[in-house]
């Protein structure tokens, strides 16, 4: 049977952020974030429904216009990338640029997530965002290491 703490997260973490390794084996990184926090989801709703409003006042006269659920789907990912750096993004580590210069900063990891240019960088940061606070997540990172 299951059991209600199986679906609950540690709330201070998820408040306060915690470091999460993403990215496949050998290319791993960490992201210090706060879980998907009651800021996180109103910025992500008030960045599209301000996105909704953009695109409303360009489209032709009687076109369906655009709410904030029926964003296309690269306007949303864009506002999600948005409302993650703001909201959740606390650091990164371990991150480098491609010309083996010094690892990227947390200002520069956060520019990125905002440009809408780096899709991967943003998932990533919604799926270490989606693990804080989780018990199961800490206790097999504990089992792996040992």
């Amino acid at each position: 049977m299951a059991k209600l703490s199986s679906f609950t997260r540690n709330q201070s973490r998820v408040s306060e952020g915690e470091r999460i390794v993403v990215g496949p084996a050998g290319e791993q990184f960490g992201i210090t974030t706060r879980g998907f926090t009651p800021a996180y989801r109103d910025t992500f709703y008030a960045l599209k429904a301000e996105a909704a409003r953009r695109l409303n006042r360009t489209i032709v006269p009687g076109a369906t216009l655009y709410t904030p659920d029926t964003l296309p789907p690269s306007e949303e990912d864009k506002v999600q990338g948005i409302a993650i750096s703001r909201e959740c993004v606390l650091g990164v580590d371990g991150l480098q640029k491609d010309d083996s210069g010094p690892d990227i900063t947390v200002d520069e990891f956060k520019a990125m997530l905002e440009s809408g240019n780096y899709p991967v960088l943003v998932f990533l940061a919604i799926s270490a965002a989606g693990r804080v606070g989780d018990e199961r997540v800490q206790q097999n990172e504990a089992a792996v290491g040992n």
